[in-house]
C-alpha cells in the first residue's frame, strides 16, 4: 500500500511539474520586445490573442487599437511571440531583410494533401527559389497575352449571364467564372461553370478548397479532419473529389509531354517552357502540384477582388462614368479586349487598384525573422514572426492620408503624397498581392483577368444597387476575407450606341 501511494504521490508530482512548464512555456502572457506596446488585457492563458484574430472587426483592437504611435504592437499567438506592423516604413524593412515563413505543420498537412509536396506554397529555401523562378518565367508578358482571348470569352459569358439576371449576387456568378478561366487558361479545359456549375471539375474544386479551409480553420484538431485515412463520409469524398481532378489534369500532362511540340497558350504551356529554359524540367507531378496551386490559389482572391470592384462602381455612378468613358475610347463599346489595349486602361486600373486597396482579398500576410531586427528603435529577436495586416496597411492614415477610407481611384494616378510615407516606402503600403521576395507571383494574371472582366460587364451594363440589398459583410474565412451575404447588384442594359 505505501507503495502505491508513493507511485500515485509521485505522478502527482510529474504531472504538476509539466503543467507547471506548459504554464511556464505556453500560458504566461508577458511582454517580449521591451517597450513595445503589448495588449494585457487581450490575452488569455495559452491561447493568447487567438479570439480576436477570427474577424476583422475584432482584429482591430489589436492591430488598431492597442498600436503605438507608429503601428506597431506586439502579442502572442497560441505559442507564438508576433509583432505586427502597419506602416509601411516598417513593412518594407521586415519584407526585405526576410522571405522565410515558417510552416505551421497543422495548416502545412493540409495544403500538403490538396497540392501535393512540389507546389509552390509548401516548398521552402533553395527548392521554393528555383519553382519560383519557374513561375516568374511562366508569367512573363508573352505568355500572359497569349492566355488574354480566353479571359475575355470567359468575361464576356459572365456579363451576359448578369444582364440576363439584371439582379443577381455578381460574387457567385464571379465565382463561377473566375474557375472556368482558371481552367482554361491554367490547362486548356473548358469547364463552363458559367452555364452548369454541376460539372465534376466545378463539383470536386469547390468542395475540396471549401473542405482544406474547414480542416485548416474551423476543426484542425479534430481526428476526422487530421486522419485523411480515417473512413468518414467527408475522407472518403474527399479522396473521390482529389481523384477526379488528379485524373483530368494527369490526361493533359501526359497528352502535352507526348506532343511536346503542340504548344498551346495556358499556364501548363508555359511551365513545362520555363522549366525547359531553366535546365530543371518538372516531373509530371511537380507540374500537377503547382498547376493545382495556381488553380485554387487564384480562384477566391480574384474572385472576390472583381466583385469588390464591382460594387464600388455600382456605389459610385461618377466613378462608373469616367471608367465607361475611358472603355469606349480605348476599346469601344462592343471592341475585342486585347492585351495590348488592357495596357491603355489607366483609369479602370485605378479603379482596380483602389478597390484592392479598400478590400484585400487576403486580409494578412506574415514573415519570420532569421535575424534579429531594429524597428523605430524596438529590437525584434530573430525568430518573431511578423505579422503584415494587409487590411489595416492599405487603409492606414498614416499610410495614404486623411482619406484612407475614402474610395478615390485617382490616387493612384497621381504622385500620392498624403500620409507619412517616404518614396522607397511607397510601394509597401499597398499590400494587397504582399510584396519582396515572396509577393504575388501570379499578380500580373490576376490583374488581367480583372481588368477583362470590368471592360466586359461595363461594355454592357450599367451597374446600380438597391437600397434594400443585403449589407455588404466582409468576412475573414481561412486566409481569405469574403462578402458573407453575397455582394447583390442591379444590371440594366446601356443605351443603344450612337449611329456612326
Amino acid at each position: 500500500m505505501p507503495d502505491l501511494v508513493t507511485t500515485a504521490s509521485v505522478g502527482v508530482a510529474l504531472a504538476a511539474l509539466a503543467i507547471a512548464y506548459l504554464f511556464h512555456r505556453y500560458g504566461r502572457n508577458e511582454p517580449f520586445v521591451a517597450g513595445l506596446a503589448f495588449p494585457q488585457n487581450l490575452h488569455a492563458p495559452f491561447l493568447g490573442v487567438a479570439k480576436h484574430m477570427g474577424k476583422l472587426e475584432a482584429s482591430a483592437r489589436i492591430f488598431v487599437d492597442a498600436a503605438n504611435a507608429d503601428g506597431m504592437v506586439s502579442f502572442r499567438l497560441m505559442s507564438m511571440r508576433v509583432v505586427a506592423v502597419t506602416k509601411a516604413e516598417h513593412v518594407r524593412a521586415v519584407v526585405c531583410s526576410s522571405s522565410y515563413r515558417k510552416p505551421m505543420p497543422l495548416i502545412q498537412k493540409h495544403i500538403r494533401e490538396l497540392l501535393g509536396y512540389n507546389s509552390l506554397p509548401v516548398l521552402m529555401h533553395d527548392e521554393w527559389k528555383v519553382h519560383r523562378r519557374i513561375f516568374a518565367r511562366a508569367f512573363h508578358w508573352e505568355y500572359l497575352a497569349a492566355m488574354v482571348p480566353a479571359m475575355a470569352k470567359v468575361a464576356a459569358e459572365a456579363a451576359s449571364v448578369l444582364l440576363a439576371a439584371s439582379s443577381a449576387d455578381v460574387y457567385r456568378v464571379l465565382q463561377l467564372s473566375a474557375l472556368d478561366t482558371i481552367a482554361l487558361t491554367g490547362f486548356g479545359f473548358n469547364v463552363n461553370a458559367l452555364r452548369d456549375s454541376s460539372h465534376p471539375i466545378a463539383e470536386a474544386f469547390e468542395f475540396l478548397l471549401s473542405e482544406t479551409t474547414r480542416r485548416c480553420f474551423e476543426a484542425p484538431l479534430r481526428p476526422t479532419s487530421y486522419f485523411y485515412s480515417i473512413p468518414t463520409p467527408a475522407n472518403r469524398r474527399y479522396r473521390r473529389e482529389v481523384g477526379v481532378v488528379r485524373t483530368q489534369l494527369g490526361d493533359i500532362i501526359a497528352a502535352r509531354l507526348a506532343s511536346p511540340t503542340n504548344a498551346h497558350p495556358d499556364l501548363l504551356q508555359a511551365l513545362l517552357d520555363a522549366a525547359a529554359a531553366e535546365d530543371d524540367p518538372m516531373t509530371p507531378d511537380a507540374l500537377a502540384d503547382n498547376v493545382l496551386a495556381f488553380f485554387f490559389g487564384g480562384y477566391d482572391t480574384t474572385s472576390t477582388g472583381m466583385a469588390y470592384s464591382l460594387y464600388l462602381l455600382a456605389t459610385h455612378p461618377d466613378v462608373q462614368a469616367k471608367a465607361v468613358a475611358e472603355i469606349d475610347t480605348v476599346v469601344g463599346r462592343s471592341g475585342a479586349i486585347t492585351y495590348e489595349l488592357l495596357q491603355q486602361l489607366p483609369y479602370l486600373n485605378a479603379v482596380l487598384t483602389e478597390s484592392l486597396r479598400l478590400f484585400p482579398p487576403t486580409p494578412v500576410t506574415s514573415r519570420h525573422l532569421e535575424t534579429n531586427l531594429v524597428l523605430s528603435g524596438y529590437t525584434l529577436p530573430a525568430g518573431t514572426m511578423v505579422y503584415l495586416p494587409i487590411w489595416y496597411i492599405n487603409r492606414s492614415t498614416r499610410n495614404w492620408g486623411d482619406d484612407a477610407l475614402d474610395f478615390k481611384p485617382e490616387r493612384h494616378l497621381i504622385d500620392h503624397m498624403d500620409g507619412d510615407v517616404g518614396a522607397k516606402d511607397r510601394a509597401y503600403r499597398f499590400m494587397s498581392f504582399s510584396g519582396g521576395p515572396r509577393n504575388c507571383v501570379g499578380m500580373r494574371f490576376a490583374v488581367l483577368e480583372a481588368t477583362c472582366m470590368l471592360v466586359a460587364v461595363l461594355q454592357k451594363c450599367v451597374l446600380s444597387r438597391s437600397e434594400d440589398a443585403p449589407p455588404l459583410q466582409p468576412k475573414a474565412r481561412g486566409i481569405v476575407q469574403k462578402p458573407e451575404l453575397g455582394v447583390w447588384l442591379q444590371m440594366s442594359p446601356r443605351s443603344s450606341p450612337p449611329p456612326a
